[in-house]
């Protein structure tokens, strides 16, 4: 793709992965991924309950470049129980990706397929 807007999508990505960028690492089984670059978003789910309360689901999300998503070498697609690890504030914190309101594991987050919208939760 050689068009200046995806050009530009392009290059917006690469800044927001060196100003925003955290460093993970994706295991499926005893399969572990080197370490990527990948940027933190947020997606939620709202159930109600029987007697009228509301819950509300907090997802943390990856926005990891399609290429970036190999685990034991190769490039996947986001399976469900994958983990990804991250330190947070010196903390290492693992979680699981889940289903998020029926659309699957992951979804692709840009119109060209070039990078995975990962739901995941703490575990």
């Amino acid at each position: 793709m050689s068009n200046p807007a995806y050009r530009a999508y392009r290059a917006g990505r690469v800044a927001q992965k060196i100003v925003r960028g955290v460093s993970i690492t994706v295991s499926r089984g005893v399969n572990v991924s080197a370490p990527l670059t990948a940027t933190v978003g947020f997606s939620g789910a709202m159930s109600f309950g029987a007697e009228g309360s509301t819950l509300y689901t907090k997802h943390r999300d990856y926005i990891i470049d399609v290429a970036d998503y190999n685990v034991g070498g190769d490039a996947v697609e986001p399976a469900q129980y994958d983990v990804i690890t991250e330190v947070v504030n010196g903390v290492v914190k693992t979680f699981q990706v889940v289903e998020s309101q029926g659309n699957g594991v992951a979804e692709s987050a840009d119109a060209n397929s070039t990078v995975w919208r990962v739901h995941t939760k703490e575990t």
